[in-house]
């Protein structure tokens, strides 16, 4: 349990972190403001993301305590921790060949075979009818794909990260260069603070984190009755 709950976290935090390091080496952050920046984020965001937690557990119990949950609220990743400190426990017994859950070690492989298999096709066949073979990354490809049945209660947010990445690599790219040169972090940026502050608006008077939730009104592009993207619940 402390494991899954610490160090897998630790790890991931230190990732996030050095993603923002670069992001502000690109943005000609000074190192140092942007490492303050980190920490003193991280620090505050500590205190109110507990208080947060606080009013959203109390407010929505029930669906954080159901596998499911519903198209706003799931603890699955709550509830993930102690699946992974039995399975971690028992991953002699789970991941052995034979076992109930050997495709997990056999994933890996896969995962491992699938991009050398790439490399090997970029090196001998670097390009087809002009486009680059290089320019498809096969590692982010797979962990993106593999997030659509997994650690998303909402994979429609995907189709939001495929539209702006469209939006900045394609039409930027080609038909406004100059903006996507000079501009291309801020803009992205921009739609990161923007959509983070939309959430948290919807969450407290949508949503219910601080207090009963207000469904959006039922029309064709809202599945009232489900979740959003229209994915079946599992049984």
């Amino acid at each position: 349990m402390y494991f899954a709950a610490w160090s897998h976290n630790v790890i991931s935090n230190a990732v996030n972190l050095s993603n923002d390091l670069k992001m502000g080496e690109y943005l000609k952050i000074p190192p140092r403001v942007m490492f303050l920046t980190q920490v003193y984020g991280t620090i505050l965001g500590g205190f109110v993301n507990y208080a947060v937690m606080i009013s959203i557990v109390n407010g929505n119990r029930e669906l954080l305590t159901n596998s499911d949950g519903n198209s706003a609220w799931s603890g699955a990743t709550m509830q993930s921790y102690n699946t992974n400190a039995t399975s971690w426990a028992l991953a002699h017994y789970l991941y052995k060949i034979g076992g109930k859950y050997e495709m997990v070690p056999i994933g890996l492989g896969i995962g491992f075979a699938i991009v050398a298999l790439h490399r090997l096709i970029v090196y001998f066949v670097p390009k087809i009818r002009g486009f680059s073979l290089s320019e498809i990354n096969m590692p982010q490809f797979i962990q993106y794909a593999g997030f659509i049945p997994y650690n998303q209660s909402q994979t429609c947010v995907i189709f939001s990260q495929i539209l702006a990445g469209f939006f900045t690599q394609f039409y930027l790219r080609n038909y406004r260069p100059r903006i996507f040169k000079d501009y291309s972090y801020l803009v992205t940026g921009a739609m990161d603070g923007a959509s983070l502050t939309a959430l948290f608006i919807l969450s407290f008077a949508v949503f219910g984190a601080g207090g009963p939730s207000k469904p959006f009104p039922t029309w064709w592009g809202n599945n009232a009755d489900g979740n959003y993207d229209l994915c079946p619940s599992s049984e």
